[in-house]
């Protein structure tokens, strides 16, 4: 049996930040509760600071440094089995938490002793550039604070979720995982063997730093992760199939050019291919004033760059991994209702269709 009314906060680090860490530890304690802290340091050659080192040497917290590093899933799971409490708080090594971080969890607790668990809040600083701004306006911060809007959730990003030690399934964090995704995964896995949902703790915030100052490379790994995960029993059933996008097309055009272009003239495929990506880019001006209320070419470019990137992470893992079933493949994020329909069409998509059919109305006239 695990203590009842104790938290084990669980933290892999790579960096031990001193003073993201100081406070994280120095958090307002619920009443009634112990609240155990785990740093599993992944970065063996690092030089402990001093202030986490007392508070290891007092027994105020476990500090656990790998001798070798083992990457995010190990790392986590290593962290989950060293401690006892019935519930699990997992953070990520760079959030700043508010004060009552941990009191906001024990109320919930209090009125839902047998949960599954609970759904925190992270939210990201004000976008300071053109990245940032693109990030926010795309939606790659929404699954962060998908508590403020919905009463329970499927998954949430393990930089501030609630777990329940007695029904996690044991086998936790895929270790197979690479490239991003596990935490969707092990989350959908709990939700779907328990038959229920996260609840969802609006007043349980942490801030998260923009990644790497608002680098948007890491959107194609993510596309990458989701490619991973898309074939695993706790997700298969939430994917469908969709109309290409333009990584997809571009790939249609290349395989099958031996019939479009007869008589090895480039000039027909070219054109297409020309016509596809203009259309993107179009559409993403659009997106770029229908979200931010103004014209910016730079911000449209942004759009363009961090929907392409991801959508080019998940075609290139599927193909690498030789998964024909994952070209035009897509995951239903919000795990809402399994099966979904396929062939979705929204205003951006339509609007895609239409640049594209102008456009080859425009090629033929020519």
């Amino acid at each position: 049996m695990y203590e009842a009314n104790a938290i084990d906060v669980v933290i892999p680090s790579f960096r031990l930040d001193e003073q993201i860490l100081l406070g994280i530890f120095n958090v307002e304690r619920p009443i009634n509760f112990s609240v155990n802290f785990y740093i599993i340091a992944d970065n063996p050659d690092l030089r402990i600071p001093d202030a986490i080192g007392d508070l290891a040497d007092k027994g105020m917290i476990n500090l656990i440094v790998n001798e070798v590093n083992l990457g995010f899933s190990r790392t986590r799971n290593k962290g989950i089995r060293l401690g006892s409490s019935k519930w699990l708080l997992l953070l990520d090594d760079d959030v700043i938490p508010e004060n009552k971080l941990l009191t906001a969890y024990a109320n919930a607790i209090l009125k839902h002793s047998d949960a599954l668990g609970f759904a925190g809040i992270t939210n990201f600083p004000k976008p300071f550039n053109t990245n940032t701004l693109a990030l926010e306006l795309n939606g790659n911060t929404g699954h962060s604070k998908g508590a403020n809007t919905r009463k329970e959730l499927m998954w949430v990003p393990t930089t501030n979720v609630m777990l329940n030690r007695d029904k996690m399934d044991p086998e936790l964090f895929s270790e197979r995982l690479k490239k991003g995704g596990e935490d969707i995964e092990f989350l959908v896995r709990n939700a779907t063997i328990n038959k229920e949902k996260y609840i969802s703790v609006s007043d349980a915030v942490v801030e998260h730093p923009w990644w790497n100052g608002g680098d948007t490379r890491r959107l194609f790994r993510y596309g990458a992760g989701a490619a991973q995960i898309a074939p695993l029993p706790a997700i298969k059933d939430y994917t469908y199939h969709d109309f290409t996008n333009t990584t997809e097309t571009l790939f249609l055009f290349l395989v099958s050019s031996p019939l479009i272009v007869p008589q090895q003239s480039w000039g027909l495929l070219l054109t297409l291919a020309l016509i596809v990506v203009l259309a993107e880019f179009m559409t993403n001006c659009i997106r770029c004033v229908y979200l931010s209320g103004k014209f910016s070419l730079r911000l449209a470019f942004h759009l363009f760059w961090l929907k392409n990137c991801y959508e080019a992470g998940y075609f290139c893992e599927s193909v690498l991994r030789g998964r024909i079933s994952g070209y035009a493949e897509r995951i239903e994020m919000g795990f809402s209702k399994r099966n979904p329909s396929w062939f979705r069409l929204n205003k951006w998509k339509i609007i895609k269709m239409c640049l594209i059919a102008i456009g080859l109305l425009v090629a033929i006239s020519v």
